[in-house]
């Protein structure tokens, strides 16, 4: 519904940047296939499932989204902030060269199942980088309440200045040494 939305989806409820909607959907006529593997195969399900199942599953899926956003909001009674990884398992090396597209997809897929709720719900979330393992990205998720998204930046602003100061102090120490 992305692609149909030209970046917005459909039936959000929000501000549509109709400027930006031109763009994308300008940019996606005339460069199609600069796109990734993975959002054209998505692209092509998704137009699969909207001809051939009358989009009944994006139906099922708002009608889903609508008790995610309430388990979100009861959880988000409790505390300011939700904090999740951005990713459910350690970021992965993508493939080089030339990979086939079954080795391009099994490093790729079910990477975004901590962060697609949030497109349902509208709860706003942002992703920071919380550190490395091995060389590789941490993604740390901070979810806020509707309307709440100063807090969401307050706290993402609160950790890197954190972080930022762990890691100059580690910096020095490692210079005496």
């Amino acid at each position: 519904m992305m692609f149909e939305g030209a970046g917005f989806g459909t039936s959000a409820k929000m501000y549509y940047d109709t400027t930006l909607q031109e763009s994308f959907s300008r940019g996606l006529k005339c460069h199609p296939n600069h796109l990734s593997k993975r959002a054209i195969l998505i692209r092509l399900i998704a137009k699969y499932l909207h001809e051939d199942y009358n989009s009944i599953f994006y139906g099922k899926a708002q009608n889903l989204g609508r008790v995610l956003c309430k388990a979100y909001d009861e959880a988000l009674q409790k505390y300011d902030v939700l904090i999740l990884p951005t990713i459910p398992k350690k970021a992965p090396v993508l493939p080089q060269g030339n990979p086939t597209m079954k080795e391009y997809l099994a490093k790729t897929s079910g990477l975004n199942s901590n962060t697609s709720p949030f497109d349902v719900t509208g709860h706003p979330a942002l992703s920071i980088n919380a550190g490395f393992s091995d060389g590789l990205p941490v993604g740390m998720m901070i979810v806020g309440r509707k309307f709440e998204e100063a807090t969401v930046l307050n706290v993402a602003y609160a950790y890197e200045k954190v972080r930022d100061a762990k890691e100059r102090k580690e910096t020095e120490r490692n210079a005496k040494e």
